[in-house]
C-alpha cells in the first residue's frame, strides 16, 4: 500500500468491509468435512516456480506457474505502475516481498518453498472488497475424495503499519467450485493474517464427489488501506486411512513343493473412502518393482499362491483409493508392506546302506538309518518313513531308525530345513547275506577215525569252537562244529558236523555146494569182501571152492573203517540116501546144528513142491519119505537155514539137491 492510502478514512471502506463480512459469514456458513485418517502427501504442489537472481519482477504467469490466473494486474517483467511499485489492484511475482522499489512499509521475507530464488506472488489488494486475487484451475483430482487444500499467506505489511488508523487485514476467502458450473464445492475464510513476518497456513477441507477437476478462487472480501499479501505453496492432500496394512503383517513362509497359500485382508483405519478400491501387488526384488495382481476390486482380500514362484522373499501391499481411482497415484495411498518368503528346498541324494544278515533270520537285516549320508546342510531335521506317500503326508513314521529291521527295500527320509520346507530322499536298504565257505561240508568218518576241518580260503578271519583262529584244524573226531567267517564287517557262523560212518551189515549168506555168496547192506556202498583174513579184499560178495569147516567172512564200506565179520561151518552136505533100514545111509541127520537159531529143513521135488520139513521137533532128520510114505527114486531139492547168533543176525541158508535112491 501507499503511505498517503494509509491515512485516508473513507466511511464508504468501512460499510462495505462490515458488508463483506456479514455477507461472507452467510454465505458460507457451513460444517466442513473432516478426516478421520490421515493426510497424506500432497498430490498438488504449486510453489510459483524459481526465478533469476539478477531479476527483481518475473512472469508472465502462465510460465512460472500453470494453471494460475489473477483478477488482478499482473505487472510481468516490467514491474508495477506506481513507479516500478504495485499499485492497489496490481500483482506480480517476486523473490522477496521487500522488492518494490519505494519499500518501507513492506517487509522484506523470501519465499516459503525455500528454494533458491524461490518466487512468490505478491499482491496489493485492490481497494474494493469481494476481488478474486488468484485462481488456480486443477486437474486429474481423485473422485469421491476428502480433499485439503492449503495455502501459505503471507501480510507483507510492516507491524507498525497496524496502528495506524483504518488500517486493514488481508483476509481471505477460500473457495472451490466446479470450473464449468462455477457451482461451490467448499469455502473458508483465512480471518486475519497476522502482521508478524510469518507466513501462516490456510486450509480448506472439501468433498469432491464426482468432480476431477476444481477452480481455487483467492478471494479477498475486505477492501481498505493495508490489505497487502503474497501468496505460495498451493497444495492439495488426500485424506487416507490413519493405518493401512494387509494382514497377516508378519512373514509367512511357504515351501515349493507345496501348493500354498496366504490369506491377505486389507485393514483401513479411518478411511474416507466411501467404497474403497484396492490393488494388490507384490514385488520379488525387494520393492524395486512391484507386479499388479489382478484388477483393482472391492474385494479387500488377496491369496497369495507359491505354485510355480521361484524361492525368493516376496513383498505384499496393496493401493487404496476411492472407487474407479485406484490406478490414478495421485489418488491411491499404499499399504504397509507384509512380506512372504519362499524357502529353498533342502538339497538331499538318494543313497544305499548296507547292512549285516540277522542270523536268526537271514533275510533281514538291522539298519542304522541314520548313517545314510542324505545331506550336507545344516540346521535340518530327518524323519524315516516306510513309503515315498507316508514321507510326502508325514504318516505312519519309523520311530526305530537307529534299530530298523528290515529285508530289502526302501525307506524313505524327509528332510526338513529351518525354513520349514522339506524334500525326500530315498535310502536303499540292502541285507549283505551270509557268506559260507563251499568247501566246509559235512564229513562221514569212522567212528574211531580223525580228520580235517577246511574253511577255505577268502576269509578275512576264522575263529572255531575249539579256539582256533586259522583256516583249518586238524585230528578233529565224530562231533558238532562252528566256525565264524568273517567277510567285510560281517561274521557268518557256519556250523559243520563229522558224523561216523555206519557199519554195513552182513545180512545173509547162501550157501550152494561149496560156493558162499555174502549179502551186505548198510553202511556206504561200494562194499568189500574178504575170507578168513582182512588182507586180501576183493570187490566180489562170491566166494568158490570152499574148504569144509569154520570161516570168517569179512565185509567194509568205502569208509574203510573196521570191518564186519560172521564165522560160520561149512558143513559135510550128504547128497544121497539109500533109506532101507540097512542102518547105512538111511537118513540124513543134521541134528547137530540144533543150537543154530531158527533153524529149518525143506526138501521139494523138482517141481518145487515142498514136500518135507525138518525141524526140531522132528529131530532135524529125513528118511526120504512123505507124509509116512517112502519117495520112488529121485533127485530132490533142499535147503538148511539159520540165523547166526550175532547182532546182525545173520542169516545162513544152504542149497542144495540129494538123490533118494530106494532098494526094494
Amino acid at each position: 500500500m501507499k503511505k498517503t492510502l494509509l491515512f485516508k478514512k473513507k466511511s464508504c471502506f468501512i460499510w462495505v468491509f462490515l458488508f463483506s463480512i456479514l455477507y461472507c459469514q452467510l454465505l458460507y456458513a457451513q460444517t466442513p468435512p473432516t478426516c478421520s485418517g490421515s493426510w497424506g502427501p500432497p498430490i498438488v504442489n504449486q510453489t510459483f516456480g524459481q526465478g533469476s537472481p539478477t531479476t527483481m519482477w518475473h512472469g508472465p504467469l502462465a510460465s512460472f506457474a500453470p494453471g494460475v490466473s489473477t483478477g488482478t494486474v499482473f505487472v510481468g517483467p516490467n514491474g508495477g505502475s506506481a513507479n516500478g511499485n504495485l499499485a492497489p489492484g496490481e500483482s506480480g511475482l517476486v523473490r522477496n516481498s521487500g522488492t518494490p522499489v519505494v519499500n518501507e512499509w513492506w517487509i522484506n521475507q523470501t519465499d516459503h518453498t525455500g528454494n533458491p530464488n524461490g518466487l512468490m506472488m505478491l499482491i496489493d489488494a485492490p481497494l474494493t472488497p469481494n476481488k478474486i486475487l488468484a485462481e488456480y484451475l486443477i486437474n486429474d483430482l481423485c473422485p469421491n475424495t476428502t480433499l485439503r487444500l492449503s495455502i501459505w499467506v503471507l501480510n507483507t505489511n510492516l507491524a507498525s503499519s497496524t496502528n495506524y488508523q483504518g488500517y486493514v487485514y488481508p483476509n481471505l476467502t477460500l473457495k472451490v467450485v466446479n470450473p464449468t458450473s462455477n457451482a461451490i464445492i467448499g469455502s473458508s475464510i483465512t480471518g486475519n493474517v497476522p502482521a508478524d513476518t510469518n507466513w501462516h497456513q490456510y486450509s480448506l477441507i472439501f468433498n469432491n464427489s464426482n468432480d476431477s477437476s476444481i477452480r481455487l478462487q483467492i478471494i479477498s472480501h475486505v477492501a481498505g488501506p493495508g490489505n497487502d499479501l503474497a501468496i505460495d505453496d498451493i497444495t492439495v492432500q488426500p485424506c487416507i486411512p490413519a493405518t493401512i496394512q494387509a494382514i497377516p503383517g508378519a512373514s509367512t513362509i511357504l515351501c515349493p513343493n507345496v501348493n500354498a497359500t496366504v490369506n491377505f485382508t486389507a485393514t483401513l483405519t479411518g478411511s474416507s473412502y466411501n467404497p474403497a478400491e484396492y490393488q494388490w501387488q507384490y514385488s520379488s526384488d525387494g520393492g524395486v518393482t512391484w507386479a499388479d495382481q489382478g484388477s483393482p476390486t472391492g474385494n479387500p482380500t488377496y491369496t497369495f499362491n507359491s505354485n510355480g514362484k521361484p524361492p525368493g522373499n516376496y513383498l505384499i501391499r496393496f493401493k487404496v483409493g476411492p472407487q474407479g481411482s485406484v490406478l490414478n497415484s495421485q489418488c491411491n495411498a499404499v499399504s504397509q508392506t507384509a512380506s512372504v518368503t519362499i524357502g529353498s528346498l533342502p538339497v538331499v541324494t538318494d543313497r544305499t546302506i548296507k547292512s549285516c544278515y540277522i542270523q536268526t533270520n537271514p533275510s533281514t537285516a538291522s539298519f542304522n538309518l541314520t548313517t545314510a549320508n542324505i545331506t550336507s546342510e545344516q540346521g535340518t531335521t530327518k524323519r524315516y518313513f516306510p513309503s515315498l506317500t507316508d514321507a510326502t503326508n508325514g504318516t505312519n513314521e519309523i520311530t526305530t531308525p537307529t534299530t530298523y529291521i528290515a529285508p530289502n527295500g526302501f525307506v524313505f527320509v524327509r528332510v526338513t530345513n529351518s525354513n520349514g520346507c522339506f524334500a525326500v530322499a530315498k535310502v536303499t536298504l540292502q541285507v549283505i547275506p551270509p557268506t559260507t565257505s563251499p568247501v566246509l561240508v559235512d564229513q562221514i568218518i569212522c567212528i574211531e577215525g580223525r580228520t580235517t576241518l577246511d574253511a577255505g580260503p577268502g576269509f578275512n578271519s576264522y575263529i572255531w569252537n575249539t579256539g582256533a583262529t586259522t583256516q583249518k584244524i586238524n585230528n578233529v573226531g565224530v562231533g558238532t562244529y562252528w566256525v565264524d567267517l568273517k567277510s567285510g564287517e560281517c561274521i557268518t557262523r557256519q556250523t559243520v558236523k563229522v558224523y561216523a560212518s555206519s557199519n554195513p551189515v552182513i545180512q545173509s549168506i547162501d550157501i550152494t555146494n561149496n560156493t558162499a555168496t555174502i549179502n551186505a547192506n548198510g553202511g556206504t556202498p561200494p562194499y568189500q569182501f574178504a575170507l578168513d583174513q582182512t588182507g586180501n579184499w576183493q570187490d566180489s560178495n562170491i566166494f568158490k571152492n570152499l574148504t569144509r569147516g569154520q570161516h570168517i567172512f569179512y565185509v567194509k564200506d568205502k569208509y574203510n573203517c573196521i570191518p564186519v565179520s560172521v564165522e560160520l561151518t561149512v558143513v559135510n552136505l550128504v547128497n544121497i540116501i539109500t533109506p532101507n533100514n540097512d542102518g547105512k545111509n538111511d537118513s540124513i541127520d543134521y541134528s547137530a546144528l540144533a543150537y543154530k537159531k531158527n533153524l529149518n529143513f525143506e526138501v521139494y521135488d523138482r517141481y518145487g513142491k515142498k514136500i518135507y520139513v525138518a525141524n526140531k521137533i522132528r529131530n532135524l532128520t529125513w528118511d526120504g519119505t512123505s507124509s509116512g510114505k517112502k519117495l520112488s527114486t529121485a533127485t530132490y531139492w533142499y535147503t538148511i537155514s539159520w540165523n547166526e547168533n550175532n547182532k546182525s543176525n545173520t542169516a545162513i541158508r544152504y542149497n542144495g539137491w540129494i538123490l533118494v535112491k530106494n532098494r526094494d
